[in-house]
């Protein structure tokens, strides 16, 4: 191409092995099962054999050819303060995002990548919302990606590989191994891990007949249950094991850095990933404290971020893990805005009752559909043991109660609560996008109140709650946070009267 009329660049020729290898994996996604079937039908001949490698073959070629056509169809490129990219075989197809609208550079280094030395750099803009990126570059080498990045972010450099660069952005926190494994321990992923062995246990059916399944239920009904008690303890250890694996490929070499006024994550082992979150566009800040965490004083800080990436709407991993007492002073250096921790007010104690018997209500749904149903149906009542469960409820609801709590400190609005973990929202007023009270009647017997505000987050709000709020307190933070007026609340004793903060 002319470079005076065209000054777009090409991709880094590791592109067309990366695209030839994505159509050879999306034709043996679609072609897998029939191709199975063929093989097993007509069995296993020579012609069979022969036929099975002349597809293979011609696959492979018209995925390298199709590697090489797509390769030579892209360009990209910084031209008149706009990232704009061409691609398309045979459908032509030009995206031109407007710099200013661009949020973020990030890349992605996968197996393949690290083999050639290069990195998918994906471009994201402040409308995010979907799982895939704005626009994705599948290969561009190190200084290709820091040119790109200087002509959209500018003249600041930000290297990629910073590891190996003597400047860079400050390094605020890095995961050590120890921290990575015990991350992996109490990160309450168990539940994860065990669909996944459930989702496992259901294709193994698949390759097992039923009397197969009936033969070895009869052989070990002697030794049931020894054999539940073995079983029961080896398969959540495994869960457990698969939960720590998950966190270590996941945030393996986690890193938060800062330069000027971005924030950069890396992370991964099999996949690095390095990200960049904008302070600008940080919404809130949640400080999450698990249940198998919140006993040893640890906590995850996690950012709400407008149209951010690809986890637009949900809360992306700010630091994984760290001391709670450590919290305020990572916070100081990498997003100041944020970090506040005045004393929060506490709930009414006429509130205490809602929490309670909404928390214990499941546990008595569950006893009396346990003796009930079974009685009817085999005239014997089995849902009388899950009444030992209500006071674990009611302590659950109590714990609740207890967690939840709320603040005006300066412009920032604090809100706690619970559901299993601990977690404590800021926002700046600035950032709030709506304010609202709902009262239920019975709340309005206890002269309570819900209140709740929304942050931008991807398409959609994150939402910042509380719970059977003082209604005379909701009314005068709503109106403290739409004024913008000094706000003090009084604190309700146990009766209920009002008195000074």
């Amino acid at each position: 191409m002319n470079s005076e009329v065209d000054p777009l660049l090409r991709l880094h020729p590791a592109a067309m092995v990366i695209n030839a290898l994505k159509s050879i994996r999306r034709l043996i996604s679609a072609s897998a099962l029939p191709g199975i079937f063929v093989l097993f039908s007509q069995g296993l001949s020579p012609l069979t054999i022969a036929l099975v490698l002349l597809g293979a073959g011609v696959l492979v070629v018209l995925a390298a050819l199709w590697g090489f056509l797509s390769w030579r169809a892209t360009t990209y490129g910084v031209v008149g303060g706009s990232f704009r990219l061409r691609q398309g075989v045979f459908q032509k197809s030009e995206r031109t995002i407007p710099l200013e609208h661009v949020q973020s550079v990030d890349t992605v280094q996968g197996i393949v990548q690290r083999a050639f030395g290069v990195y998918e750099v994906r471009v994201e803009t402040a409308g995010g919302g979907t799982s895939e990126p704005d626009a994705s570059l599948p290969a561009l080498g190190r200084g290709a990606t820091e040119a790109l990045r200087r002509g959209i972010e500018g003249s600041r450099r930000v290297p990629v590989g910073a590891e190996e660069e003597a400047s860079g952005p400050e390094i605020l926190r890095r995961l050590s191994t120890r921290d990575l494994l015990v991350a992996g321990a109490t990160s309450g992923q168990i539940g994860i891990a065990l669909s996944l062995l459930a989702v496992g246990s259901q294709v193994f059916d698949e390759f097992f007949s039923e009397a197969f399944f009936r033969n070895l239920v009869e052989s070990l009904a002697p030794n049931a249950l020894i054999l539940a008690l073995i079983l029961t303890p080896a398969v959540a250890l495994f869960a457990w094991l698969l939960a720590i694996a998950g966190t270590v490929l996941a945030h393996f070499g986690f890193t938060l850095s800062r330069d000027g006024e971005f924030l950069y994550i890396k992370r991964g082992l099999l996949e690095r990933r390095e990200a960049t979150i904008p302070l600008g566009r940080i919404q809130a800040v949640r400080v999450s404290e698990g249940l198998l965490r919140q006993p040893f004083g640890l906590a995850s800080l996690r950012v709400e971020s407008a149209g951010y990436g690809e986890d637009a709407g949900v809360s992306a991993v700010m630091f994984p893990l760290l001391p709670r007492g450590e919290v305020q002073a990572l916070l100081r250096r990498a997003a100041p805005e944020f970090a506040v921790a005045p004393p929060l007010n506490p709930l009414p104690r006429r509130a205490l009752r809602r929490y309670v018997f909404r928390s214990t209500v499941p546990a008595l749904f569950l006893a009396a559909a346990g003796t009930l149903i079974p009685l009817l149906v085999f005239d014997v009542a089995f849902g009388l043991p899950a009444l030992l469960l209500v006071p674990l409820f009611a302590l659950y609801g109590w714990l609740r109660f207890r967690d939840a709590g709320w603040a005006l400190e300066g412009d920032r609005l604090v809100v706690r609560s619970r559901s299993l973990a601990r977690v404590t929202a800021v926002a700046p007023r600035r950032r709030l996008q709506s304010r609202s009270i709902f009262q239920s009647p019975f709340q309005r017997r206890l002269r309570l109140a819900s209140f709740g505000t929304e942050v931008a987050s991807g398409v959609g709000g994150s939402a910042l709650e509380v719970e059977d709020i003082g209604f005379d307190d909701a009314r005068r933070l709503v109106e403290a946070l739409s004024a913008r007026v000094p706000f003090r609340a009084g604190r309700e004793d146990a009766g209920g009267e009002k008195r000074p903060a």
